[in-house]
């Protein structure tokens, strides 16, 4: 449980950290700001009624700073969770 947390803390922060990179790069690393979506909308999951209309799918967008940064939080904690957390 607490190793969970832990990688979604790091994960969690490498999204944020990657986003504000990606948004903050001057000219030569611009390409950190580069982004792909990815969107799934099926239309047979649309519930519509007269009062509420409720679609279920899923729009990702990462871009390259978000990806570099989730590596990173990977790397950080395969090379910590058992120096932090000892278990089994």
């Amino acid at each position: 449980m607490k190793r969970t947390l832990y990688l979604m803390l790091l994960m969690l922060a490498a999204v944020i950290l990657g986003e504000v990179a990606g948004k903050a790069t001057l000219a030569p690393f611009d390409v950190l700001g580069k982004s792909k979506s990815i969107k799934f909308m099926p239309d047979q999951f649309l519930i519509d009624t007269d009062v509420i209309q409720l679609a279920f799918g899923i729009y990702i967008k990462l871009n390259l700073g978000q990806v570099l940064f989730i590596l990173l939080a990977l790397f950080i904690y395969y090379k910590t969770v058992a120096k932090l957390i000892p278990g089994k």
